[in-house]
C-alpha cells in the first residue's frame, strides 16, 4: 500500500513499534534464547520448557524471525543468530535485561504517557503508587534486572567513555556517586594508578560491588560507602562523578544533591556529570528519547547546556563545558 521509503510507511512503522517491544519482551522474559544454545528446536519443545502455548509462541517467534532476530528453518524450528545471541542471559554484550525492563514496568508506564503530558506527573508513580527507585528497593527481581541492564548498557554510554578517558592528572580521590557495582570507578582507577576511589550508592545497588572491585583488582584502593545522595555525600574527594544520576531527578532534587556536593568538595575540586546535553532545535539526539523515559519513570529530565548552567549555578557550581557529542558536563565550585 505504501512504498518502503514513504513518510506514511515510516510513520506507521514508528507507531506500531509496540508489537516488536512486546514480542522481544516475551522471548527475553521466558529465556527462549538460552534454550536454543544446544541447537534448533521446535516451538512445541520450547513451549513445553517455558510453560507457554505452543501455537502462540510460534507466532511470536515467526514474527521475530521475519525481523532477523532468530533463524527459522524449513521445518519451522528456530535457532540463534547474531541478534538473538544478544538475548542470552550471560552472553558478552547481552541486552536481555534491557529488553525485559523496557517491555515490563517501563512498557506499562509508557501506556500512561498521556497522563504525564496532561498532569506533569510521573506515569510510573501514577500506576504503581510509588517512585521507581522505591519500587526497586521492594522488588528484588525487578531490582536485579534494572542493575543488570545498567551494567550491560554502560558500554553504549558515551559519557562513560568520556569519563574513563578524562585527564585526572593531579587528582587524588574520585567519588563515584550512584556508582552501583563500581564498573565505571574500576575503569577510572585502572587507567589512573595514582587515584583512590570512594563508591557511594544505596545498599541495594552496592550488593555486587565488592566482588566486582576485587575481580578488577582495585578493591584495595576503593572505600565502599552506602547512603543516599538525597541526604548527604561523603567527603574526602577532589573529583565527584555523577554518571546517569542527575537526569533521574527534577531540578529541585538535583539542586539539593549538588548542594550536598558543594558542602564537601574542596575549592579546587571538579565535578564530572555523565548525562545528555540536549542540542537545540530538531537536531537528532538519543537524549531526546531518553528524556521521555525520565518523564515516564522518574520525574527527571535531560537538559540543554543552558539548563545545565542554571542548575549548576543553583547548586553552587560554575559550568566549564557541556559536550553534546560526549554527553559530558564539567563543573567547578563557585
Amino acid at each position: 500500500m505504501f512504498s518502503a521509503e514513504s513518510p506514511s510507511a515510516r510513520l506507521l512503522q514508528l507507531a506500531s513499534g509496540f508489537r516488536t517491544t512486546q514480542a522481544l519482551y516475551v522471548v527475553a522474559k521466558l529465556g527462549v534464547a538460552d534454550l536454543l544454545l544446544s541447537g534448533p528446536r521446535s516451538c512445541e519443545e520450547l513451549a513445553r520448557d517455558v510453560g507457554a502455548h505452543s501455537e502462540s509462541l510460534f507466532r511470536v517467534m515467526r514474527a521475530l524471525a521475519s525481523l532477523g532476530v532468530f533463524y527459522q528453518d524449513s521445518s519451522d524450528r528456530f535457532a540463534l543468530n547474531p541478534m538473538s545471541y544478544l538475548l542470552l542471559k550471560d552472553a558478552p554484550g547481552s541486552v536481555r535485561a534491557a529488553v525485559v525492563f523496557w517491555g515490563g514496568e517501563m512498557y506499562r508506564a509508557a501506556g500512561e504517557l498521556m497522563h504525564s503530558v496532561k498532569t506533569g506527573e510521573t506515569a510510573f508513580n501514577h500506576i504503581y503508587g510509588e517512585g521507581h527507585f522505591e519500587y526497586l528497593s521492594k522488588n528484588p527481581e525487578a531490582n536485579e534486572i534494572f542493575n543488570t541492564m545498567m551494567a550491560q548498557m554502560i558500554g553504549a554510554n558515551p559519557s562513560r567513555r568520556s569519563i574513563e578517558k578524562y585527564d585526572f592528572q593531579g587528582r587524588k580521590v574520585v567519588v563515584d556517586v550512584g556508582g552501583g557495582s563500581g564498573t565505571l570507578l574500576a575503569s577510572v582507577l585502572e587507567r589512573n594508578p595514582q587515584l583512590k576511589g570512594i563508591l557511594y550508592d544505596l545498599p541495594s545497588a552496592l550488593e555486587t560491588a565488592p566482588s566486582l572491585l576485587k575481580s578488577r583488582q582495585v578493591d584495595s584502593r576503593v572505600k565502599v560507602i552506602s547512603g543516599s545522595a538525597f541526604d548527604s555525600l561523603p567527603g574526602g574527594g577532589d573529583v565527584y562523578i555523577f554518571s546517569r544520576v542527575l537526569h533521574d531527578h527534577p531540578d529541585e532534587v538535583s539542586t539539593q544533591i549538588l548542594k550536598h556536593c558543594r558542602k564537601v568538595i574542596p575549592r579546587d575540586g571538579l565535578v564530572l556529570i555523565g548525562d545528555a546535553v540536549i542540542p537545540k532545535g530538531d537536531t537528532p539526539s538519543q537524549g531526546k528519547l531518553v528524556d521521555l523515559t525520565m518523564l515516564l519513570m522518574t520525574g527527571g529530565k535531560e537538559r540543554t547546556e543552558e539548563e545545565w548552567k542554571k542548575l549548576l549555578k543553583a547548586g553552587g557550581f560554575s559550568l566549564q563545558s557541556a559536550d553534546v557529542e560526549q554527553s559530558l558536563v564539567v563543573a567547578t565550585p563557585d
